[in-house]
């Protein structure tokens, strides 16, 4: 898997193609996966940055072991948190700081205690080690879809 800030630039030269869409790749606007993409990073990075190690809870997760194992997200399966949906207006305007933002969180992820985690909606409580991975994996699964989206 790709280190976590070439995903981020790699986002970043999607910029041009915001307003694309193909129906039969997904509902949605290039622009939409790439804020959403950068929402969820940024999110499940300052959420590790706020948790308290004390409260973490290991529990065998059959999900969380799977997408680890593939490297991959499966297409379709998931519901997106409110807290990781793209706002109405989706532009240049409003992604460019969040790549600015998403970059300074992969910065500060670095040098997070390894005990620090977050809470996930589908893989339960995930530590900083098994964290960095997923948000990879994820960044990448909406990479993949926004390239077969601008696919000629």
């Amino acid at each position: 898997m790709k280190p976590l800030i070439t995903l981020i630039n790699e986002l970043e030269t999607k910029l041009p193609f915001i307003e694309q869409k193909k129906e039969t790749v997904s509902q949605v606007t290039v622009g939409w996966h790439l804020e959403h993409s950068l929402l969820a990073l940024v999110k499940m990075i300052t959420a590790i940055e706020h948790s308290n190690p004390a409260d973490y809870k290991w529990k065998f997760n059959l999900k969380r072991s799977v997408v680890l194992m593939l490297g991959k997200i499966p297409r379709g399966k998931a519901k997106v948190p409110d807290s990781a949906k793209p706002g109405e207006e989706i532009s240049e305007a409003t992604i460019t700081p969040l790549i600015e933002k998403a970059r300074q969180k992969v910065e500060l992820l670095e040098k997070l205690n390894k005990d620090k985690f977050f809470k996930h909606p589908v893989f339960g409580d995930v530590q900083v080690k098994q964290a960095r991975r997923i948000i990879a994996i994820h960044t990448h699964h909406h990479i993949k879809i926004i390239n077969d989206v601008i696919k000629k």
